[in-house]
Order: structure tokens, then C-alpha cells, then sequence
């Protein structure tokens, strides 16, 4: 580390104040209009999800599933011969919906500003759990739009010749690339576009339960009596523990009944405030839909015992038989009324893929911020999304769609291990925090949580054992394998920053060692000739880094410091008013003390800062405004080069500098990018290396402590 500079001469200066040179956010906000103003509360209110279009937007990944989850699970007793236990298996669907959606209640009240079943993971049971929780939800969130654009396919084909099957593959990748391009465009926005269709499926399939009910009301008696005689006869052959054996199976089998309740959990700060009773209200809905459309659905096919037709979905089978017996003389009216109940059920099921987008992006930014994946997963577009999270979920879910064939029955395998992980784990916590809550809750309400909450936990655990047991053969096994892969990765990234962090810390309070007898007295300004500008971002000690290098290198051509520094919104900071205040305090805080330690130095600084949901576009806009005040100025930079130095590098470091050099040269500003060489040491994943010494003239940073020891990580 090089040792402080002396003090250069100079013939003026000025050192203005931080508070005035802070206003200057404003006003490189108000040039670019397209942009987002991150800073303004109108700006998450417009992008606020009410109630109704959560129930709509992010809960319609748990309303589709009653598209294939019944399905699945009357299949399974449908290859046991026991398809007269479907009644019995409605109720239980039913009231597991309400028990689960209850429990989740409880998690958006304790974690209003989202992350939902991670958070509940990370803050209540550990770090780790949190980890493999989130991991589980990344896997979930992938397969959620996988899943929902395969069952689109299969629905619209429903209304096809077999013969048209060959074009499926089309239909998919189109189908994935509308929702792609319209959650790209932002949050509200493509809710607003699919809410209707939610309605639109709601009313279509109720009307279709109601008229098979009716239709089939002179046996729906008779149904019920032989679903019990059915149960006497099970029992009196196998025993209870084979009747209990024949529901848990299909039970697990339709797992996927539940698979999306989440996601409005971890969507939470999309809502409007107060978001705990907005989010209250949106599960009720949410809870009470799934009930009647899974639990209706599973009462059509104890009515009718539907046999599977190859090619078509059991729903299109039992809504074309209900049709026809309504309407046995009026072909048109039926198929009519059947497309468009198809259609509906492809549309929703897209909704669900785009509430995949919304949520798996969501978790990466929670990940992010908590340093299990890239930082660059934690920002957000100029349309106030995740923009990168939004890309890759996009990806992973073409991967699946691809490897899988686009085939329900071996993607929900995967959907369902996943999602109950994530329950597990979640449920888990939130009994922790009620048993170690007592106190602080009236007796009541206490009891009642505490009921809810281990039901529910119950529920999900033996579930998911149920379901990796009987389909582990199935590729149960690979859902958890590739779970357990991504948590590896994420330590492995967490161990990274943690390491890259502690070292970047430690040199900026080095750096800033002052010498209060060396201090220059500054004075009174005039004007500053030759300046340098300072391009500083999260570490104090990459700008700081940045003035040493230029003045080594142009020792004496700079009289003047102008500091750059940008406030990047993340999805922290769209948890609400105080993170975006923390996030001022920060940036202001970084900046004052390079600016205190340049005025030591016998150098005027000015700062310049400005906040968006994009740093480097805020960046050139700032750099562009301070060339205008100073077009002397050369602006100089520090990209972070860990040693050893490798693909890590680029992945986890951004490259935020190389970025604005490019723009800057579009405007003939002159950006000067320096190396600085971050000793991390080895990585704990793999075998230590030994220590190189840096030939470099950049200098080394070690990431040791006096002790030898690597400081503790604090989140594990």
C-alpha cells in the first residue's frame, strides 16, 4: 500500500459545502424524464400492487395450478384403481390451502417489505437456511415459468388434431418470449395487461364446476356413497395404514396444488401500504379461489371418473363431457364454449409464468443484497425491475423447457420438491418465532398462530417426504441435487465479497489516516484550474485508490478534486423511506470523508451526487454536468482486480468502470481507468494457493488482519 502523498502546491481552491453540492441530485434527475425517479414515494406508490391485481398479478402462479395439480393427483389414483377416493382428497386439498395460505399471512406480517419465505429462512432459523431456502426458490421460480408455458401449450392443443402436436416447441418458445418482453417493460405494467384474463378464467371455470355439478346432480349422492364404501373396502383389505398409504401418495402427487401461495410473500414490497393488510386481504382471495377451483375440479372427477385420453388434459375431458350433456344437440355452442375456456386456461397459466418473473427476481435481489449471488442481481432498470433477475429466470426456464421436452408430468416433479423445501424451511422459522414470542402476543392470538403455523409445518414436511420417496426414481433427486448446487455456489460468492469487502474496508481507513499537524490551511477559494475527477462507487477505497494512483502518475498537473459519487436504488432501498434516507447517509458520508482528507492535503474538493435505479447512467450524467463546470477536468477511475485474478472477477465486480469509460467517450470526456489489485486470498471451496508476490505498480491490498486471521463473517 503506498504511503500518503505529500501535500501538492496550489494557487486556489475551494472545499464547498456537502449539503450544497448534494443538490445537484436533483437537478441530473430532472434531465433524463424516462427515467424513474427512485427517490420520490409517487414512484412506489405508481409501482404498488393494490389487492386485487396481487390476487391477479402474483397470486395467479397458485390459481393455475389448478390446471394440473388435481390432475396429478387423481392419475395417481387412477393407476392404483382408487378413483372414487378423489372426494376425500378435495376436502383435504382444500382445507391445506386454507392452512398454508394462513401461515403465510403470518410471514408477510413479520416481513412486510418482501423476501417472504427466504427472510423467514435467514432471520428465524439461519443464515444457511436461508440460503438453501433461497437456492429452492430460485429452482421453483425457474420452474414455475417452465411449467405454466408447457401447460399453456398443452391447453391450447387441446382444441388441435393430434397431428399439430409436432408444432408444440413454436408455441412454447413464443409463448416464453412475450412474457420475457413484457416483464421487462416493468412490474404494474404487465399485471395491468393480465389481470383481466384472471377474471376472465375465475368466472369461465366456476360456471363449468357448477353446470358438471348440476349436470351429474341425480349421482352426486351416489358418488359420495361409494367413496365411502370404497374406504371400508381398502381398510378391510389392507388395513388403515393402506388406505392412509393410497392418499398420501396421489396427496403428494397433487402437491402442485399448493405451489405458488409464496409467491405473494415474497413480492411483498410490490403492495400497497400498510402491506401486511393488503397482503392479508390478497391471500384471503388468493385462498379462497384455489380452494374452490381445486377442491371444485376434484368433486367434477368424483362425479364423472374421467378415463385420461393421450393428448388431452383431464379438465378439457371432463368440461367437454359436462358441455355435452348440457347441450347435447348444439356441437358449435360446445366447442365455443370449451375454446374459450381453454384459451383462458392458457392465459392464466402465462400470468403464472409472469408471476414467475416477478418473484424468482426477487429472491436473486434478496440473495444479492445478503451476498449469496452478484450484486449486479440487485439492480434495478429504468422500469424499476430486476432487470438481470428478470433475464436469467428467463433463460433457466428455456433450459428446462428444453431438457424436459416441455412435458408437465416431469417438470411438476421438480416444481413440487422445490416448492415444499422452501415451506419446510420457512414454516420452521415461523414456528420458532412464535414459540420464542409467547410473551409478547395476547394468549389468544398466540394459540391460534401457533396452531396454524405447526399444522402447517406438519403438512409441508410430510409432504415433501412423501412426494422425494415416491418419485425419487421420478428425478425427485435432481431437484434437491441442483438446490444444494446453487447454495454451494452462493457460499462460494458470499465468501468472495465477504473476503473482497473486509480488504476494501480496511484500506480506506488506512488511507484515511490523518495527520492533524500536517493539515494545510486552505485559502479563500478562488477557482479551481486543473481538477480531477473522481469516480467513486460502493467502497470509499476504490475512488480514494483512484486520486493516490492519478497523482503518482501526474504528479503536480492536478490542483483540484471533484468527487463522483452515485447512490445506486436497489431492491434494499425499494423496501422503503428509510432505506433510501440510509442510502443517502452512506453516499454522503463516503463522500465527506474523501473530500476531509483531499482538504488535508492542500487540495479544494467538490462533490457531485445524484441517485438512480441505474449508477452508471447517474454517473455519466454527473460526469457530463461537471465537465460542463470544469471542462479542464480529466476524470480517472479504479476497476477492482482480485488477486488471484480470474472469471470471478468480472462475474462478481461488475465492470461499472469500463462501462462509463465507453459512454464518456462518446461525449470526448476523457475517463482514465486504473487497476487496483485486491489480494482476497484463497478461496475456503478449494485447495489454498500460496501467496504471489505483486510485481505490479499497482498496489496490493491484503485481506488478513494483523492476527493472520480472517475477519468472522457476520451473517454466518
Amino acid at each position: 500500500m503506498p504511503e500518503p502523498l505529500p501535500a501538492p502546491r496550489v494557487e486556489t481552491g475551494s472545499f464547498s459545502r456537502l449539503a450544497d453540492s448534494m443538490a445537484l441530485s436533483d437537478k441530473v434527475q430532472s434531465k433524463k424524464k424516462k427515467l424513474k425517479d427512485p427517490m420520490s414515494s409517487e414512484t412506489w406508490r405508481h409501482a404498488a400492487l393494490v389487492a386485487v391485481l396481487a390476487w391477479a398479478g402474483v397470486g395467479a402462479d397458485s390459481l393455475s395450478s389448478a390446471n394440473y395439480g388435481p390432475e396429478e393427483a387423481y392419475k395417481a389414483l387412477h393407476l392404483s384403481g382408487h378413483e372414487p377416493l378423489v372426494l376425500w382428497l378435495a376436502v383435504i386439498t382444500a382445507l391445506t390451502v386454507v392452512v398454508i395460505s394462513l401461515a403465510y399471512v403470518q410471514i408477510i406480517r413479520l416481513f412486510p417489505n418482501g423476501g417472504g419465505g427466504y427472510k423467514a429462512a435467514t432471520k428465524l432459523v439461519h443464515p444457511y437456511a436461508g440460503l438453501l431456502s433461497g437456492s429452492a426458490l430460485i429452482v421453483d421460480y425457474s420452474l414455475t415459468i417452465a411449467i405454466s408455458v408447457a401447460a399453456a401449450s398443452d391447453a391450447m392443443f387441446n382444441l388441435v388434431p393430434l397431428e399439430w402436436l409436432q408444432y408444440k416447441p413454436f408455441a412454447v418458445a413464443g409463448g416464453l418470449g412475450l412474457l420475457l418482453f413484457l416483464n421487462l417493460r416493468g412490474i404494474k405494467e404487465s399485471v395491468m395487461v393480465l389481470a383481466p384474463i384472471v377474471f376472465g378464467f375465475l368466472i369461465i371455470h366456476v360456471l363449468l364446476i357448477g353446470f358438471g355439478l348440476y349436470a351429474r346432480s341425480d349421482e352426486l349422492v351416489a358418488a359420495v356413497v361409494n367413496a365411502e364404501n370404497h374406504v371400508a373396502t381398502v381398510t378391510g383389505e389392507g388395513g388403515t395404514w393402506a388406505l392412509v398409504a393410497v392418499i398420501a401418495t396421489a396427496y403428494a402427487a397433487g402437491a402442485g396444488t399448493y405451489t405458488g401461495i409464496e409467491a405473494l410473500s415474497e413480492n411483498a414490497h410490490t403492495l400497497k401500504p400498510p402491506r401486511a393488510q393488503t397482503g392479508a386481504r390478497a391471500m384471503a382471495l388468493i385462498a379462497v379461489s384455489l380452494a374452490v377451483l381445486a377442491g371444485g375440479i376434484m368433486l367434477l372427477y368424483t362425479v364423472w371418473l374421467p378415463t385420461i385420453v393421450e393428448g388431452r388434459t383431464l379438465n378439457a375431458v371432463v368440461f367437454d363431457a359436462t358441455l355435452l350433456k348440457l347441450f347435447p344437440d348444439h356441437e358449435l355452442a360446445r366447442q365455443i364454449f370449451l375454446g374459450v375456456a381453454m384459451i383462458f386456461a392458457a392465459a392464466l397459466l402465462l400470468v403464472a409464468a409472469s408471476s414467475g418473473f416477478l418473484g424468482g427476481p426477487a429472491v436473486l435481489a434478496w440473495m444479492a443484497l445478503d451476498k449469496w449471488a452478484p450484486h449486479s442481481f440487485a439492480h434495478l432498470s429504468n422500469k424499476l425491475v430486476a432487470q438481470n433477475g428478470v433475464l436469467t429466470m428467463g433463460l433457466a426456464a428455456g433450459v428446462l423447457l428444453l431438457f424436459t421436452g416441455g412435458q408437465v408430468h416431469s417438470l411438476v416433479v421438480l416444481y413440487s420438491i422445490n416448492v415444499f423445501l422452501t415451506f419446510s424451511l420457512s414454516l420452521l422459522g415461523l414456528v420458532r418465532y412464535n414459540f420464542g414470542h409467547r410473551k409478547e402476543m395476547k394468549t389468544g392470538v398466540w394459540f391460534s398462530r401457533t396452531v396454524i403455523s405447526c399444522v402447517a409445518l406438519t403438512v409441508a414436511v410430510a409432504i415433501l417426504v412423501t412426494l422425494f420417496l415416491a418419485k425419487f426414481s421420478q428425478g425427485a433427486w435432481v431437484a434437491v441435487v441442483v438446490a444444494l448446487l446453487l447454495a454451494a455456489c452462493g457460499y462460494w460468492v458470499r465468501d468472495h465479497y465477504r473476503r473482497f469487502d473486509a480488504s476494501m474496508d480496511k484500506t480506506f481507513e488506512e488511507l484515511l489516516m490523518r495527520d492533524a499537524s500536517a493539515a494545510i490551511d486552505i485559502p479563500k477559494p478562488l477557482k479551481m484550474k486543473r481538477p480531477v475527477g473522481v469516480v467513486t462507487g460502493a467502497q470509499g477505497a476504490a475512488g480514494l485508490h483512484a486520486l493516490m494512483h492519478a497523482q503518482k502518475l501526474f504528479r503536480g498537473q492536478f490542483d483540484s478534486v471533484l468527487i463522483i459519487s452515485a447512490g445506486e436504488v436497489d431492491a434494499e432501498a425499494y423496501g422503503g423511506h428509510e432505506a433510501l434516507e440510509r442510502l443517502k447517509s452512506q453516499v454522503g458520508e463516503r463522500c465527506a470523508k474523501i473530500a476531509a482528507w483531499c482538504r488535508d492535503h492542500g487540495m479544494p474538493a467538490k462533490v457531485y451526487t445524484g441517485f438512480s435505479t441505474d449508477a452508471v447512467e447517474t454517473l455519466q450524467e454527473l460526469c457530463i454536468k461537471a465537465r460542463e463546470d470544469y471542462p479542464n477536468v480529466i476524470f480517472v477511475a479504479t476497476r477492482p482486480m482480485t488477486k488471484p485474478h480470474g472469471w470471478a472477477s468480472t462475474l462478481l465486480h461488475g465492470g461499472t468502470a469500463l462501462n462509463l469509460q465507453r459512454r464518456l467517450h462518446g461525449y470526448d470526456a476523457p475517463l482514465i481507468v486504473l487497476p487496483m489489485r485486491v489480494d482476497i486470498g484463497p478461496d475456503r471451496l478449494f485447495r489454498p494457493a500460496e501467496d504471489v508476490p505483486d510485481a505490479t505498480g499497482s498496489p496490493a491490498i491484503s485481506a488478513r488482519s494483523a492476527t493472520g486471521t480472517e475477519p468472522e463473517d457476520a451473517g454466518g
